[in-house]
């Protein structure tokens, strides 16, 4: 049972980077049994105080009590091992190579130094997974699991190092609703066994589900703070933006296209994990594809782009054959794709927010083999304010900005090439409602101005709100075609997963 009294206490909190303010003097107190909910925009502050808890960075002031003993030492192993607290990262770290049990029991191995006991180890990681309720081999080649189970090694990992308060940044971004349940589940044994937890979504459902309070951050601000049946979703999201969002209708008016030429249609294309697959959208439309992560939708738009091997079938582009396909050639023939993962396939890290906009324009601005710099960099910070990238200026590195601003700066670097066909997957994953709002503003003027659109998306709600026409697929072959506006989320998934409406589970929101 929570006990009501402060086990982490946050205290005029900041933390600067040169001029800029990440957090400035950040207060609130973590409850001591109890789940609580950080929310805020990207940009708000969430990570950078989520790794001066973990000891990951110190303060530039300020102070974190922890049972009443102040953190002297902003260091992930004192801060773990004196202080109790551990954190399971977007970016897991966990020994590819080894086993279960040896990532769990990593530098506390039974037996000697040198010579750790292997049935020991196998035999305490067994017993620990079993008082956890997870089903998990400790034998298992961690390289071999998927992400969701290596999620859960990570939160055994830090229970078997005596972990207390239990940090979760965004965990469910990438799993699939049976796999998010999984996690929830082990959170109500955590939170019955009396771990503390911080946890971090961009999604209203889940924080209003699984947290006791609610703290809101906004612009390095700490904003408000309420205990969950204190707030609605409508009063943390207008905390957390600083206004009034108000309900987002979505694609309620919208210009005939019946009448108009398929700027893109696809006839029984095959290719990885997709199969005799057509369908046709015309200037203007925005068709939303969904269907569960191994349904094929993410390879079938990587084989359109030209990024995936195609087996059989065709594409033509505004009437024309498209069968030698590559994503060079796709830029020519304004063909846009962004990719679902940001920072493993969109993002030029080692290169600033200038140049990450501007990289699709450089054959077009150059002569003899010079680069007209001064072209390029106005042409992105044309983009770059049209798209509303919140960045101190062109020269900042790509990897600062926050995961809604890098979002925003790739599909400004598509709209440099004036698409004809823009085709997203997962547009909004990791970003927070405001920047979400933005995109959507953003798809929809250039579906007003003669854009063919296909966005992919695991988000129901999105599909539902974003989209003309939403494809659903299933083991690689298309399912069949809603319109959006006659659509639900049990039609969706009914087809999706070949299940009738009254079989479906109860959870919304995510395929």
């Amino acid at each position: 049972m929570a006990s009501h009294t402060p086990l982490v206490e946050i205290r005029e909190l900041s933390r600067s980077f040169g001029p800029v303010k990440a957090l400035d003097t950040v207060s609130f107190d973590i409850v001591d049994g109890e789940v609580t909910g950080l929310v805020g925009e990207n940009g708000a502050g969430k990570s950078t105080l989520l790794k001066i808890l973990a000891g990951l960075q110190p303060p530039s002031s300020g102070e974190v009590i922890v049972d009443g003993q102040k953190i002297q030492s902003f260091d992930p192993n004192t801060v773990l091992t004196k202080h109790s607290i551990a954190i399971v990262p977007q970016e897991l770290s966990l020994l590819q190579d080894r086993t279960v049990a040896e990532n769990i029991l990593a530098g506390i191995e039974p037996g000697s130094r040198l010579f750790p006991s292997k049935r020991q180890m196998d035999a305490r990681a067994r017993a620990l997974l079993a008082e956890l309720d997870l089903d998990i081999d400790p034998g298992a080649s961690v390289r071999q699991l998927d992400l969701a189970i290596q999620q859960l090694v990570v939160v055994a990992r830090s229970i078997a190092r005596g972990c207390t308060v239990l940090i979760l940044d965004e965990p469910t971004a990438m799993l699939t609703p049976a796999e998010a349940r999984r996690l929830f589940a082990l959170m109500e044994k955590l939170k019955a066994n009396g771990t503390t937890m911080v946890y971090v979504s961009h999604r209203m459902p889940e924080i209003f589900d699984l947290c006791d309070r609610l703290e809101v951050l906004r612009d390095g601000k700490h904003v408000a703070s309420w205990r969950r049946d204190e707030v609605t979703p409508d009063d943390v999201v207008a905390a957390m933006v600083g206004r009034e969002l108000g309900k987002f209708d979505g694609r309620t008016e919208r210009p005939s296209t019946s009448g108009d030429s398929p700027a893109l249609a696809v006839t029984d294309l095959s290719g990885k994990r997709h199969d005799d697959v057509s369908f046709e959208v015309r200037p203007g439309e925005i068709l939303g594809v969904a269907g569960l992560p191994d349904s094929g939708r993410v390879e079938l738009l990587a084989n359109i782009f030209g990024a995936g091997r195609s087996r059989s079938g065709s594409v033509r582009l505004n009437g024309k054959p498209y069968d030698t396909r590559s994503p060079i050639a796709s830029v020519g023939h304004k063909l846009g794709f962004l990719p679902g993962e940001r920072r493993a396939q969109g993002l030029l890290t080692t290169m600033t927010v200038g140049e990450n906009i501007g990289v699709l324009g450089t054959r077009a601005n150059s002569t003899l083999g010079m680069l007209k710099k001064g072209t390029i960099a106005r042409s992105a910070q044309a983009l770059a304010e049209r798209m509303r990238v919140k960045t101190a200026s062109l020269d900042t590195p790509i990897t600062s900005l926050s995961g809604g601003n890098q979002q925003k700066a790739l599909l400004a670097r598509w709209m440099s090439i004036d698409p004809k066909v823009l085709m997203l997957d997962e547009p909004t994953r990791g970003v927070d409602v405001g920047a979400k709002v933005e995109i959507y503003e953003q798809l929809f003027g250039l579906a007003d101005r003669g854009v063919a659109i296909v966005c992919s998306s695991s988000d129901l709600p999105e599909l539902l709100t974003a989209t003309d026409r939403i494809l659903v697929m299933r083991e690689g072959r298309v399912a069949g075609v809603l319109e959006s506006r006659d659509a639900t989320e049990e039609s969706i998934m009914a087809l999706a997963t070949n299940a009738s409406a009254g079989e479906l589970n109860s959870t919304k929101g995510t395929l």
